[in-house]
C-alpha cells in the first residue's frame, strides 16, 4: 500500500476535494482498492462517502478500537474510509498529553495491520499541525502540497515544506513529492505564481483550473465530478494529475 498526504497549512485550497475525486478516479479508473483517511475534525471527506462519524479516526488515536473495527465502506466497491467528526479535536489533546505511548507512531502502526488489504491510501489533512498531522505524516510515503495562486496559498507552502523536513526525523523515507497548483486560472497573476512556487519548491507539471459550480453541485449530489462532469476542466486536470503522480517521478 502507498500512502500519500495531501495537506497545506492554508484552508480552503481544496484538499478535500482533491482527495476525494482522486480516490473515485483510483479506484474506477485503475481498479484499484482505495482507503481514505479523513484526519479533519469537519469531516468533509466523511460527509461526501456517507460515512458514520461516531465510528472514527479519534477511536484509533485513543486506543478505542482497532484500525479494522473502525474502517467503513463506502458506496463505491473499491473505496473505504476511516471517518472524522468533532471527536477528532479531543483526541488530539489525549494524545499530545499520553507520555506514556509513542505517539507520532499510532497511525503508522495501524496502517501497517491492514496495508496488505489496499493498493493506496489517500490523507486528507487539516489546515493546521497538530499529533494527527504528525502521525499522518510518519504513516506517508509521500505528501503534495496543495496550493492557490495566492500569496497567503504560497506562504502555506513555505511553513509546511520546512515542517516535512522536520518531520522526517520520524520518517526518514518521507518524500516531499512536490506543489500542486489548484484554482488556477490563466492570468498573468497566474503564471507569476508558478515562477515563485518553481523558484522555491518541486512542483508538479499539472495545473488544476479553477472550476467553482461544477464542484460545488457536484459534492451537493455526493457525486465524484468524474460522474457529475466528466469532461470539465477540472476532471481533465485531475486525470493528467493522477498520471504524473502515479508515473512515480
Amino acid at each position: 500500500m502507498k500512502t500519500f498526504s495531501f495537506i497545506n497549512k492554508k484552508g480552503g485550497v481544496g484538499k478535500t476535494t482533491i482527495t476525494v475525486n482522486m480516490a473515485y478516479a483510483i479506484a474506477e479508473s485503475c481498479d484499484l482498492r482505495v482507503l481514505v483517511i479523513d484526519n479533519d475534525d469537519q469531516g468533509n471527506d466523511s460527509q461526501f462517502f456517507d460515512a458514520d462519524p461516531e465510528r472514527s479516526l479519534a477511536d484509533i488515536l485513543l486506543g478505542k478500537a482497532d484500525i479494522q473495527e473502525v474502517i467503513q465502506p463506502t458506496r463505491y466497491s473499491n473505496i473505504d474510509i476511516v471517518a472524522s467528526g468533532a471527536a477528532l479535536l479531543d483526541a488530539n489533546v489525549a494524545v499530545i498529553k499520553d507520555e506514556e505511548i509513542v505517539q507520532q507512531n499510532i497511525l503508522k502502526e495501524s496502517l501497517e495491520r491492514i496495508a496488505a488489504n489496499y493498493d493506496v491510501c489517500l490523507i486528507d489533512n487539516p489546515p493546521t499541525i497538530n499529533a494527527s498531522v504528525i502521525n499522518a505524516l510518519v504513516a506517508s510515503d509521500e505528501v503534495i502540497i496543495v496550493t492557490t495562486p495566492d500569496i497567503y496559498g504560497i506562504r502555506g507552502v513555505s511553513q509546511m515544506a520546512d515542517y516535512i523536513e522536520a518531520i522526517k526525523e520520524y520518517n526518514a523515507a518521507l518524500r516531499f513529492r512536490g506543489c500542486l497548483l489548484n484554482k488556477f486560472s490563466s492570468t498573468p497573476h497566474g503564471f507569476r505564481c508558478i515562477e515563485l512556487l518553481k523558484s522555491q519548491f518541486p512542483l508538479f507539471r499539472t495545473r488544476i483550473r479553477y472550476t467553482k459550480d461544477k464542484l460545488e453541485a457536484s459534492a451537493e449530489e455526493r457525486k465524484s465530478i468524474f460522474e457529475y462532469s466528466p469532461n470539465c476542466g477540472f476532471t481533465r486536470d485531475l486525470v493528467q494529475f493522477l498520471k504524473e503522480l502515479l508515473a512515480g517521478e
